[in-house]
């Protein structure tokens, strides 16, 4: 069982430490701020290391949370960042029960803001096409995060197993998707990460979210270095 609260120091001394840096050096201050969560990132990864299986690719990591940990029970799989549709088409093929529900969230436009100098905005774009999975089972939401989960939340009772495929690339959107979700991320549900070591990303996201709402969870697996991970909420 982990928590993140508390891992590291931001008493007052370490903020004054933050506006020095920020006065002298505000260019650099992502540097900065990738040394601390690598710090943390450190921990993480030498937890997932010493008490999970490590996968060679992503694909074999979910299937073995699929078959080994969720089974063929119907549940609620939840992934946000669909693009191509790679990871939602698997889960479908892994399981089978009619109950179960998918919904799939993306622009389908391409990242709303830079991700990396590498994938500017636009980036992952499918020029507004969601996959042509033919699965009655499968629901995509078009939209940025921010316009679309909160209606949909509204209309759409999740009351099965939560499976939550976190695959948002961008700090903002990763950390508005865990906010929005923390009602219902109860005791059991699974989040898998695509992105993990993006640490100024979704690895700070997931580290302010746990930090700000206290949760509990326990490592399931990962891909090599922590690339990818699995995780199930403990409280």
């Amino acid at each position: 069982m982990a928590n993140l609260t508390g891992m590291t120091e931001n008493g007052p001394q370490t903020s004054s430490r933050r506006d020095l840096l920020y006065r002298f050096f505000p260019k650099k201050i992502d540097f900065f701020d990738a040394v601390n969560v690598n710090v943390d990132f450190i921990k993480i990864r030498t937890l997932f290391q010493a008490s999970t299986p490590s996968f060679a690719n992503r694909s074999d990591m979910h299937r073995y949370v699929s078959k080994s940990i969720v089974g063929g029970g119907s549940h609620d799989f939840l992934e946000f960042g669909v693009w191509k549709g790679e990871s939602i088409h698997l889960w479908t093929e892994l399981n089978k029960n009619p109950e179960t529900r998918f919904f799939g969230f993306d622009t389908f436009t391409g990242l709303p803001e830079d991700w990396t100098a590498a994938t500017p905005a636009g980036t992952f774009s499918t020029n507004g096409n969601p996959p042509p999975i033919k699965d009655s089972r499968v629901q995509f939401i078009k939209g940025v995060f921010q316009e679309t989960v909160a209606g949909f939340l509204e209309k759409v009772r999740l009351q099965k197993q939560l499976i939550v495929h976190v695959d948002c690339d961008l700090y903002s959107s990763t950390l508005f998707v865990l906010a929005s979700l923390d009602n219902h991320l109860k005791p059991g549900s699974i989040i898998i990460f695509d992105d993990f070591y993006s640490l100024l990303h979704e690895f700070k996201a997931f580290v302010d979210y746990n930090r700000s709402f206290g949760r509990r969870w326990k490592p399931l697996a990962h891909v090599r270095n922590c690339v990818q991970t699995a995780i199930q909420v403990e409280k």
